[in-house]
């Protein structure tokens, strides 16, 4: 890599993708068992939701039952809604562990710090599995805490349209349960977006910084907090907004482009067809090996996102506390 300074943005997705290019068979040796696992528990919480759940695979059905009786959809709901929550939880631990593997990969490479293997990766993702689990601990509740900002609104006027519904006013009750179930959709979107930004260099601390969890917690705010320069996108949450845009945009694209196989085959059995829905639809032994195609490519594409995290987070440690001049030091000791 290039000698330590502070980077602009365009500088930081370029060093990131620069660095992934040249890196992108080991990255997606570290990182494809870890995709692996998350893909397995996806895939049992599809096979769960169309077992418990029919009318998510029937949106125009789920749409008459909001608008006529709300109440009949809670029965199938609680349980995908508990599903859903309990796999994006654990995936996004499995995501932390990963990160903190690649991470151990990356930084010592970026700074001219080493070169590790890839078991050195693994490894050090082992030795701070503690620390992780206290940190994702900390980060859930504080999320569930910022939640209750964005997402009680929404959800109490759902319930309010749920219990207009009940007391026979189903006209209003539809319309309020329409309005709280937008209203919730657009808290998670923001709820998301906070807690993108606020743990965004949390893999980064867990596998640099010989921290313990709550450190860490602290850590990753005052990284992601602040202003490194004029403007907008001096604020570091500008900065951060931006860079993981411009990530997130090409993580879509090839993600839109590897999911073409299991459109393909969902297609020809006409299960994307609204007049289909509801059906049984495409075999499992076709759709498994087209998802698994999205999978592989996932775990050689997703490593640049780390990268730009590493790539940002060593970025911030010149800007505020000359982490170049550190290890300028340290190398001459």
């Amino acid at each position: 890599m290039a000698s330590l300074q502070p980077l602009s943005i365009g500088e930081i997705v370029d060093r990131s993708a620069s660095f992934w290019r040249t890196h992108w068979k080991a990255l997606f040796q570290v990182l494809l068992g870890f995709q692996l696992v998350q893909y397995m528990l996806l895939k049992a919480l599809e096979l769960f939701i169309a077992r418990t759940f029919p009318a998510a695979t029937n949106p125009a059905l789920a749409f008459e039952l909001v608008k006529t009786d709300p109440a009949a959809l809670l029965p199938q709901l609680w349980p995908a809604m508990i599903g859903v929550t309990l796999v994006v939880v654990v995936n996004f631990l499995v995501s932390q562990v990963a990160g903190v593997a690649v991470t151990g990969f990356v930084y010592p490479r970026v700074t001219s710090g080493g070169a590790p293997s890839i078991n050195d990766a693994l490894r050090l993702s082992l030795r701070r599995l503690g620390p992780t689990l206290g940190m994702f601990a900390l980060s859930m509740a504080w999320s569930a805490l910022a939640g209750v900002v964005f997402l009680l609104p929404g959800a109490a006027t759902f319930g309010g349209g749920v219990w207009l519904s009940l007391g026979g006013n189903t006209g209003a009750g539809a319309a309020l349960a329409v309005l709280g179930a937008a209203l919730v959709m657009g808290g998670a979107v923001l709820l998301f977006l906070w807690f993108l930004i606020r743990f965004v260099l949390a893999s980064q601390v867990l596998a640099v910084e010989d921290l313990s969890a709550f450190g860490c917690f602290k850590r990753t705010d005052q990284l992601s907090s602040g202003r490194v320069g004029p403007g907008l996108f001096g604020l570091v949450k500008g900065r951060l907004t931006l860079l993981i845009s411009i990530v997130a945009f090409i993580l879509m694209v090839v993600g839109l482009v590897t999911g073409l196989p299991e459109l393909v085959v969902k297609a020809a059995f006409g299960e994307l067809n609204p007049a289909n829905a509801g059906a049984s639809g495409a075999p499992q032994a076709l759709v498994v090996p087209a998802q698994l195609v999205q999978v592989v490519a996932g775990a050689a594409i997703t490593p640049l996102y780390v990268v730009f995290q590493v790539v940002f987070y060593v970025d911030m440690r010149v800007r505020r506390e000359g982490l170049d001049l550190e290890l300028s030091t340290r190398a001459a000791a």
